[in-house]
């Protein structure tokens, strides 16, 4: 993300409250109070990819019906497998497990293994603003329906790319849970 964007865990310690910040205080509350943190901003940061993720479908249904309304139906089937992958990563982003950090919790996970899910998360949220841009930015022109396909493609390959992305921070899950 742009350097103007703050980083969320940032933004999540800067609204403790007074509850929060004694706990970080007490002796066995310290960590379990920032691993919870972490967990918070890597929902937030889920959740905001999920939303655009949802934005670039919905701007994609809106080529479709144009397509449609115009009787062009030599994309519709690409467009379509298009939404429907969207609509799926889009599902398991939004509902991905974040962990449990009890006190007596069966699998420890501790900050660093956290932190490394949230960067996982944070590398995909610019994949995810480069779909949302293209498709924001998709013209159809009934005129010459073949002329769509190029940014189709382009749409396609990043799809592919988020959710390589979105399978890389599986993994990292996996293999904390293995351990």
């Amino acid at each position: 993300m742009s350097a103007g964007n703050s980083d969320i865990r940032q933004q999540v310690n800067a609204n403790r409250d007074a509850l929060k910040k004694l706990q970080l205080l007490v002796p066995g509350l310290s960590g379990y109070r920032k691993r919870e943190d972490i967990r918070i901003a890597d929902e937030l940061l889920r959740n905001q990819v999920a939303d655009k993720l949802d934005q670039a479908k919905a701007s994609l249904e809106a080529i479709r019906k144009q397509m449609a309304a115009a009787n062009d139906f030599t994309n519709l089937t690409s467009i379509g497998s298009l939404i429907s992958q969207l609509q799926q990563v889009s599902g398991e982003i939004h509902h991905a497990q974040q962990g449990y950090s009890g006190f007596a919790a069966p699998i420890s996970i501790d900050e660093t293994k956290l932190n490394a899910l949230y960067n996982y998360d944070y590398d995909f949220v610019s994949s995810s603003m480069s779909l949302l841009e293209s498709t924001t930015n998709l013209v159809y022109d009934p005129s010459s329906p073949a002329s769509i396909q190029p940014a189709i493609t382009g749409i396609s390959k990043n799809v592919a790319n988020l959710k390589q992305k979105w399978a890389a921070r599986m993994q990292t899950i996996e293999n904390i849970l293995a351990k």
